[in-house]
């Protein structure tokens, strides 16, 4: 048997330890892959800021626009009695209507945003204890560095 420790080298019996972990190196080169199309999906979320600019003068252009809505609801009992006055009120609601459509869209556009958003919360816990165990293993190998002390 100890013509069997004498055979072997030192190289090889530290490589046959690391060998369990070459699959998982392997997969952990993956996750390098997809970064460069991580930065993209960063870039493409810079869309955001130009919608929260809009998002801030519509909600100027709303609180500008809520007197006509109370006078639209008035408007509203008004045109039952005089039929001259429907054209204007059908005016009014055709404006609140395409409003109320194009919002709605803007906000369906997003839900693949939102969907990614609950998608990368997923993968924030998936990928949680990657920092961990990457300092962890740094600090492991200066334990077999001859010059440090050996964590405790």
């Amino acid at each position: 048997m100890s013509d069997q420790y004498d055979a072997l080298q030192p190289s090889q019996a530290v490589a046959e330890v690391f060998d369990p972990m070459k699959p998982v190196q392997e997969q952990l080169e993956h996750i390098a892959q997809v970064l460069e199309p991580m930065r993209q999906l960063v870039q493409l979320a810079q869309v955001f800021e130009p919608l929260k600019a809009f998002r801030e003068q519509l909600e100027q252009l709303a609180k500008a626009l809520e007197p006509l809505q109370g006078f639209r609801e008035n408007l509203r009992g008004v045109s039952q009695q005089f039929s001259s006055m429907r054209g204007l009120q059908d005016q009014l609601d055709q404006l609140a209507a395409g409003f109320r459509y194009h919002l709605k869209q803007l906000a369906h556009a997003l839900e693949p945003a939102t969907a990614f958003q609950d998608q990368l919360t997923l993968l924030i816990a998936a990928f949680e204890p990657a920092k961990t165990l990457h300092q962890q293993f740094c600090q492991l190998s200066q334990a077999f560095d001859g010059n440090s002390q050996p964590p405790s």
